[in-house]
């Protein structure tokens, strides 16, 4: 019956879910912002010159996206599950990248 009484900012994976959220919102969001913008300028380069898209760096891109997801799903407690590196990276779907040619 004690249990129930007790705070629940004594539990550890509270503060360890914010430590996280200060965590991934200081750091892990501002690099994955920058590598969207030169991705951003890759890819515009490339269509500009070549004419087509970069496949790899679509694919790229679209790991940042699903990462981002699964991180925002953690800290808006849509998720339990931590993102990476305390869980696997996301890795890619099934896509159909296709070719601006």
């Amino acid at each position: 019956m004690d249990n129930l009484r007790e705070p629940k900012l004594k539990r550890t994976d509270y503060w360890l879910r914010l430590l996280l959220a200060l965590m991934y919102f200081g750091l892990v969001f501002y690099l994955i912002r920058l590598l969207v913008g030169i991705a951003l300028v890759m890819q515009f380069i490339l269509v500009a010159f070549l004419g087509k898209t970069n496949d790899r760096l679509i694919g790229f891109t679209g790991d940042l996206n699903r990462f981002s997801y699964h991180v925002l799903q953690f800290l808006t407690w849509n998720s339990d599950d931590r993102p990476f590196p305390f869980s696997d990276w996301p890795g890619p779907e099934n896509q159909n990248y296709t070719d601006n040619s």
